[in-house]
């Protein structure tokens, strides 16, 4: 098969946006080298074969389709589980790869050296008003990446069933264990994707309700299912202890932004940051020195400071207080559905209807 690339499109209600990525596809200089497969999530608007049968005179191409809907993650990882060449990537349904070498770029990249597992491209991310932001080094989404499938199967990397920030959780395992010279990630500059702009989409919608609601709750839990998934197979890696350090203080910072912007959802997130504490932190803190502490808050501080998030708010909490509170606090499991009772129904609601949380998520199970 040689160095055969598989392309995994995730696609729900994507009948109107998936020309311009299949096109993009249709486009790249190693097209004779690559798969396409659409993974139909379930789609209530019927399936994409009049694509299919469009696209399969210039390109191989198919369509497999869930018999439930699972969110974007759980339709990757279909993707992934049905397919079988030597290297992958994810490419949403209404995304486009930055011109014809985008892929053959990607390729260069992971091939440099057997070390690598992982080649990671900028992708440029389109917002309203002709604005455009550049992700260099980024390993919080699946744009603009090629994944060696030897090592995904080595180490059975998988998405969970979260459907917020489940690609973090994925990419954050994939970052975690490729922290040695053995097995690396491989950065380039070079632009490969476009992130197009859509304005109805879970992250925009219900005037960015997401950022500090679900978002929040699908960020926490995917980073205690990525730390603890690379600690069974690296259980002595100092990386994964300093990481698991840094996520602590981004909770921080991150639920002091909601205190700030959205408090209706403070109760719940303070939750989940004791979900973190007790799951990950608490593991690792006897080893915390102050100076590796204040290190990694300094260093936090001052990225937030330099991107602006933490500007026009008096924080709820210092940093002491925060961590004390911690140490002091129950945590249990249940409680979380106690909160949730307490939130208005129509924020709950606009999480189900764009399918954010999956049905029954806010029930609180009867046994």
């Amino acid at each position: 098969m040689g160095f055969k690339i598989d392309v995994i499109i995730p696609a729900y209600k994507a009948q109107k946006t998936i020309l311009r990525t299949l096109s993009s596809i249709a486009c790249q200089s190693i097209l004779e080298d690559i798969d396409v497969t659409i993974v139909n999530d379930a789609c209530p608007n019927g399936d994409y074969q009049e694509f299919v049968k469009m696209f399969s005179p210039y390109m191989s191409i198919k369509e497999i389709t869930m018999s439930t809907n699972g969110g974007p993650g759980l339709a990757r990882q279909y993707g992934i589980d049905h397919t079988a060449n030597p290297y992958f990537t994810c490419i949403d349904a209404d995304d486009t790869f930055a011109g014809a070498m985008a892929l053959e770029t990607l390729l260069t990249g992971i091939t440099m050296a057997p070390n690598i597992q992982c080649c990671v491209g900028t992708f440029i991310e389109e917002h309203p008003g002709l604005h455009f932001i550049p992700h260099t080094e980024d390993m919080v989404w699946m744009f603009g990446k090629l994944y060696k499938r030897s090592f995904i199967n080595k180490y059975h990397i998988h998405f969970n069933e979260t459907r917020a920030n489940e690609d973090t959780g994925f990419n954050t395992w994939v970052r975690l264990l490729c922290s040695n010279e053995a097995e690396q990630v491989q950065w380039i500059n070079d632009v490969v994707y476009y992130w197009h702009d859509k304005p109805d989409s879970i992250t925009r919608i219900n005037n960015c309700q997401y950022s500090f609601d679900q978002s929040f709750c699908g960020w926490t839990d995917n980073m205690i299912y990525a730390i603890k998934e690379a600690k069974k197979v690296q259980p002595f890696n100092g990386y994964i202890d300093q990481f698991t350090l840094e996520c602590m203080i981004s909770l921080y910072t991150y639920y002091l932004q909601t205190v700030a912007n959205n408090p209706v959802f403070a109760e719940q997130d303070w939750e989940y940051v004791k979900k973190f504490y007790v799951e990950c932190y608490k593991r690792i803190e006897p080893i915390i020195t102050d100076e590796m502490f204040a290190q990694s808050y300094s260093f936090k501080m001052q990225a937030e400071n330099s991107r602006g998030t933490m500007l026009g708010f008096i924080p709820c909490m210092g940093i002491r207080e925060f961590m004390d509170s911690l140490h002091v606090e129950t945590y249990d499991p249940q409680h979380i559905y106690d909160i949730w009772a307490k939130l208005p129904e129509d924020l709950k609601e606009n999480n189900i209807q764009c399918g954010v949380v999956g049905a029954g998520w806010y029930q609180k199970p009867t046994n």
